[in-house]
């Protein structure tokens, strides 16, 4: 338990893109795409975290998580839209 708190502080970029994955993978179970927008924002924060733009705060790496997250789901869902399936749904007449 000690080793997986060690690497979250000592590599967060790590902890990011696992938390984004992670969030990629329940979207791959549960239908919907609300998990997508989070995701997405959890692989940005991690590249951002490792390039060295994002600041080392935690709170502030939660911060823009939340707020990446939050601000991609418009984008998201218009782009699930677009390219979702176009099966004409039988039960309309």
């Amino acid at each position: 338990m000690n080793f997986i708190f060690e690497s979250i502080t000592n590599h967060p970029a790590i902890s990011w893109a696992v938390i984004g994955v992670v969030m990629a993978i329940i979207e791959v179970l549960t239908p919907g795409g609300f998990f997508v927008p989070f995701a997405a924002a959890g692989i940005i924060v991690a590249v951002a975290t490792a390039i060295g733009v994002m600041p080392e705060s935690l709170l502030w790496q939660a911060v823009v998580f939340l707020a990446l997250g939050l601000a991609l789901i418009p984008v998201c869902r218009k782009l699930l839209r677009r390219y979702s399936d176009k099966t004409p749904d039988i039960n309309e007449y």
